[in-house]
């Protein structure tokens, strides 16, 4: 993990995915012992580390009169 200071109001955190899912796994198996500064961190991570796996791509024409369609779809 590495902790970067832009200026007096932002930071950037480098952190693997790995470690960011062991840390906000961690934070939400104890929200009762958490500040809501943590768990907003620890959401911020979650969704984070989503994003970074997330690999989907809209196909082509998905929207145009050549779209492939479902063999069960109504036109």
């Amino acid at each position: 993990m590495e902790v970067q200071r832009r200026d007096d109001q932002h930071i950037v955190i480098d952190i693997d995915i790995k470690t960011a899912e062991k840390l906000y796994g961690a934070i939400n198996g104890r929200t009762v012992d958490m500040t809501n500064a943590a768990i907003d961190f620890a959401s911020l991570m979650q969704e984070a580390c989503y994003a970074a796996r997330d690999d989907f791509h809209q196909p082509p024409h998905a929207f145009d009169a050549q779209a492939p369609h479902h063999p069960i779809a109504e036109d």
